[in-house]
């Protein structure tokens, strides 16, 4: 059974990180649970991306 995990895949590109998701059978998540990989690559393909820090303030413009 090849698993890989989560905390692997966040540092990859989205590209590397679908690949290592087809190779292996099972993808371990934060809590221990395994998700087939097939439907997190679906997951992974589907989502887009989010920066996780802004890098610029939101400005509020009044009317």
């Amino acid at each position: 059974m090849r698993v890989v995990s989560v905390f692997e895949l966040r540092g990859l590109p989205v590209r590397e990180a679908l690949e290592r998701v087809r190779e292996a059978e099972w993808v371990m998540d934060e809590g221990g649970t395994f998700i087939p990989s097939e439907e997190f690559a679906r997951i992974l393909e589907n989502s887009g991306s989010v920066h996780k820090r802004l890098t610029h303030k939101h400005k509020v413009v009044r009317a």
